[in-house]
């Protein structure tokens, strides 16, 4: 929401883009936190379709007919594209919808890996006890990676609420302040708006070296699986600004600074 406030050339204005932002993270934080119990869910289908009992080499398990040629017993001749068509639907029905994909093909090679996806094909052949084991180990791979994105946005969104936090006090303290016109301030009580206008830009110059700070330790430390620069664009790349924070406090830091400017205007005229 925007802000106005009593500036050197009249009315100065501050419309902060760190609340969006705060709620972005928290939007995105519960859609991966989603998206870690839809692999759960697609773990445990993957583990419950049967593998097929024969190998590749197995002329019987492929064909599904015993060398006499009839059908041999406990088997189908259906039985391998069942098992991958089986797994097809289930990512269908648990990943695909948090899946940043146009088609189902992409988003199990996102998700799970170009050649999973190759051998789940209809035509790939038999639906092996290799091949689930890698799907279910896949699963497990990628639980954890979206379990540690969440814990990293929820990291993030909880650095940005401090600094939101921050925020709402300095401007509801200057909105206060801005309810006595300059003109009826006497010289001490100008000085001490000063002061304070200096005490809210040392805060907004500390949040930026911190935010600064927090930015390079998650570059440089990292979580697993996750660069510092991805996790910024992931949640901020539709944004005006690609850092929301920092350009919110050098906005406000610079109208901190012309709030300033009327003050020792007014101060100069006094003395």
């Amino acid at each position: 929401m925007t802000q106005r406030f009593a500036g050197s050339d009249g009315e100065a204005s501050f419309d902060p883009r760190t609340p969006a932002a705060v709620e972005r993270a928290a939007s995105e934080r519960d859609r991966i936190e989603e998206k870690v119990a839809a692999f759960g869910e697609f773990r445990e289908r993957v583990a419950d379709v049967p593998a097929d009992a024969g190998g590749r080499g197995s002329r019987t398990a492929r064909s599904g007919r015993s060398a006499g040629g009839t059908l041999a017993v406990g088997t189908t001749a259906s039985s391998s594209a069942d098992g991958t068509a089986t797994v097809r639907e289930a990512f269908g029905e648990t990943v695909l919808a948090y899946a940043d994909a146009d088609s189902m093909q992409e988003a199990m090679a996102d998700e799970l890996s170009p050649e999973l996806t190759a051998a789940l094909s209809p035509a790939a052949g038999e639906f092996s006890t290799g091949l689930k084991r890698q799907l279910v180990s896949r699963a497990d791979q990628r639980r954890k990676e979206c379990r540690l994105l969440a814990d990293g946005i929820e990291g993030e969104r909880e650095r940005i609420r401090a600094i939101a936090d921050e925020f709402e006090g300095i401007l509801d303290r200057l909105a206060t302040a801005d309810e006595t016109p300059l003109l009826q301030l006497g010289f001490e009580e100008l000085r001490a708006r000063h002061d304070r206008l200096a005490a809210f830009r040392e805060t907004c110059d500390r949040l930026a070296t911190e935010r600064q700070a927090a930015i390079r330790e998650t570059r440089n430390d990292g979580l697993i699986g996750i660069r510092e620069a991805e996790l910024i664009a992931h949640l901020y790349g539709e944004f005006t600004d690609s850092h929301p924070v920092l350009a919110d406090l050098a906005e406000l830091d610079a109208l901190l600074a012309d709030c300033q400017f009327a003050v020792r205007k007014h101060l100069c005229a006094r003395v």
